[in-house]
């Protein structure tokens, strides 16, 4: 069973402007306390249609006898591909090739129109490319009180709606706050508001070579401290890792800056470094994620599918959808290679 939801009158009577979903929902109907915001918003949005109306590019391939059509959403990552079913079309070792070298190449790759896709479906689909982990990564620390779906514990369901909104809104990667990260993440879509709520991603080979070279030189050898936040606890404690700010990426060898807003905290004690110069730095290193130019933008409808090299992405939901939902569900892949888990920076 999935978690309920809180009583009505736990319900606050206006929805925060402190808040990225707050703000947007304020900016397109100010006026009235929160169910007549949200009626009004849905006023607005009652006549939209879902369809597709921009020209679209692609590169046309035949995998295993399957007409494919590769939609790349910007130039540094992304790329959508259509013509291919989740459930049936993986069976041959050479499609599952395919799609591995194209992810590590585009570093996040999708797929529409999987709406038949159960959770079996979505677990099997990702035991393709890895070993299964539980739903934040490794199991040896798995966040207390996260409720999963009966039946299936290694399934975290991400929902928002008008009474609970809510949206991881700032750039991250997953569970750096783990000593080993997983290595990706894939993600369906359920129910999808009729307009915003996309996820964005940032490139993070881009947000190495967006570095300054006399900052490249000095963050070399450096490591930084990753904590989660309180909803991710295990019986109380808070986990905490310590990671290379530069890391190697085990599979292309490429190097990826790896610090984002919401779990680096500061630098490893060993380096000494003062509240005021640790800040400096790491908002210098900050400065880049979400830079148009390296990231691209997915938009979601049901059975809408996104699959991230979570070592070489940041990523990001747009909360801008109140009050309408938006319903995902999430499994996260651990490398098969358990060597390769632990971030490194190769000499």
């Amino acid at each position: 069973m999935v978690k309920q939801s809180a009583p009505e009158q736990l319900i606050p009577k206006r929805l925060s402007r402190a808040t990225p979903m707050g703000l947007v929902a304020a900016s397109r109907f100010p006026l009235g306390d929160r169910k007549t915001m949200a009626n009004g918003i849905r006023a607005l949005d009652a006549d939209i249609v879902l369809g597709s109306l921009a020209p679209v590019a692609y590169k046309p391939v035949k995998v295993c006898g399957v007409e494919l059509k590769l939609e790349p959403l910007s130039p540094a990552l992304g790329t959508v591909v259509h013509g291919i079913d989740l459930d049936r079309d993986l069976g041959q070792a050479k499609m599952v090739q395919f799609l591995r070298e194209l992810w590590l190449e585009r570093r996040v790759i999708m797929f529409r129109d999987q709406q038949h896709l159960t959770r079996d479906g979505l677990i099997q689909f990702a035991e393709c490319f890895g070993e299964l982990g539980a739903h934040h990564g490794e199991r040896d620390h798995i966040p207390s009180g996260l409720q999963t779906p009966e039946g299936y514990p290694d399934v975290l369901p991400i929902q928002s709606g008008e009474k609970h909104p809510g949206a991881a809104s700032e750039w991250h990667s997953d569970a750096t706050w783990s000593s080993r990260p997983p290595m990706g993440s894939v993600l369906i879509c359920r129910e999808a508001p009729p307009i915003g709520g996309d996820t964005n991603f940032c490139d993070g080979y881009g947000l190495w070579e967006g570095v300054r070279d006399e900052t490249k030189e000095r963050i070399q050898g450096l490591k930084a401290i990753h904590v989660g936040q309180p909803h991710h606890a295990m019986d109380g404690r808070l986990p905490m890792a310590t990671h290379p700010v530069a890391r190697t990426h085990p599979e292309t060898g490429k190097t990826v800056l790896f610090v984002n807003r919401v779990f680096t905290r500061r630098f490893a004690k060993e380096h000494g470094m003062d509240e005021a110069v640790t800040q400096s730095l790491l908002q210098e290193l900050f400065a880049n994620i979400g830079r148009p130019e390296i990231t691209c933008r997915f938009r979601w409808g049901p059975g809408s599918v996104a699959m991230w090299d979570n070592r070489a992405v940041q990523h990001c939901a747009t909360a801008d959808f109140w009050p309408h939902r938006r319903l995902m569900e999430r499994v996260t892949i651990l490398d098969s290679d358990v060597e390769r888990r632990t971030p490194y920076l190769a000499d």
